[in-house]
């Protein structure tokens, strides 16, 4: 064989190669191991947080991930062999971007289910019903007890960016130019106190959060903050749509998780209650409506 003849032979062994690569293998991926496996195989779940209690949040003392979901995901997997919670703290806004781009396995920092959410994301079964909450200076001087009264007063609101409580707000009545939109809590509650605006509306479990950490001195929950059934939104876990797999292993997990009582003693350590639990006629498939993105089909 001539050397010319070698390398012609090398050249085409190589492009047969990378043609079986490319066109045998499912979905043309170099054998891509799916997200699950990976998971039970290294031990190991990266999980993105907000950093906020009471959903997710790094213990200072420990610099472990802590709060509502990242526990019961420990609880839920720990059994399996994954022992190890992997945090990728980021802003709330950027959660179901960062988990779309593979920096994290999932999102465990309490997202309401959407419709528009269900597009991008495939969500767990819910695991806790979020109605809205306020908080105002103390003593409540301009008695603010339900969107109405931001309407009607012409109230300065504050929010954070991206949250569903803007979109209550909105379909409330309240207008976009007596919004002002946050990307923290910390932003919320200086605006808050400087006068900026007259009333932060955020969820419950984050005003619980909130009020258990006695770092709002000077200010108070308005109670009552009047909201209806319609408006109220149901928390999950976020997975990628392509990583159903370990989204049906989540909720059977959290199946034997309510079975056996720990999901009721989460509930309590974070001061949740009968308030907070998700009636069982809720399901993804209801709060996504025909908005899924493969999530719950």
């Amino acid at each position: 064989m001539t050397f010319r003849s070698s390398v012609r032979l090398r050249f085409a062994l190589m492009w047969s190669a990378l043609i079986v690569l490319i066109f045998v293998l499912p979905g043309g991926a170099a054998l891509a191991e799916p997200t699950k496996e990976r998971v039970l195989r290294e031990g190991k779940i990266v999980i993105g947080i907000h950093n906020r209690t009471p959903w997710g949040f790094r213990d200072e003392a420990t610099g472990e991930a802590k709060g509502w979901h990242p526990d019961l995901l420990r609880a839920a997997f720990s059994e399996l062999g994954v022992k190890e919670l992997d945090i990728r703290v980021t802003e709330f806004g950027a959660l179901i971007p960062g988990l779309l781009a593979g920096r994290f396995d999932a999102v465990a920092s309490g997202l309401s289910i959407t419709p528009e959410r269900c597009r991008q994301v495939a969500f767990g079964a819910p695991d806790l019903k979020v109605r809205d909450a306020a908080i105002v200076l103390a003593g409540n001087p301009k008695q603010i007890h339900g969107f109405e009264d931001i309407v009607s007063q012409k109230i300065i609101m504050g929010a954070g960016r991206g949250s569903v409580s803007v979109r209550n707000a909105t379909a409330a009545g309240v207008l976009e130019s007596n919004m002002l939109l946050f990307p923290d809590i910390e932003a919320n509650i200086s605006a808050l106190r400087s006068g900026r605006i007259d009333v932060t509306v955020l969820s419950s479990p984050t005003a619980i959060g909130l009020f258990a950490s006695g770092k709002l001195q000077g200010l108070e929950s308005a109670k009552p903050f009047v909201t209806t059934d319609e408006q109220a939104t149901y928390a999950a876990v976020a997975f990628r749509s392509e990583d159903q797999d370990l989204r049906a292993l989540w909720d059977e997990r959290l199946v034997a998780l309510t079975k056996d009582g720990t999901v009721t003693k989460v509930m309590a350590r974070y001061g949740f209650g009968e308030t907070e639990i998700v009636p069982d006629t809720v399901t993804v498939e209801k709060l996504c409506g025909g908005g899924t993105a493969g999530a719950s089909k």
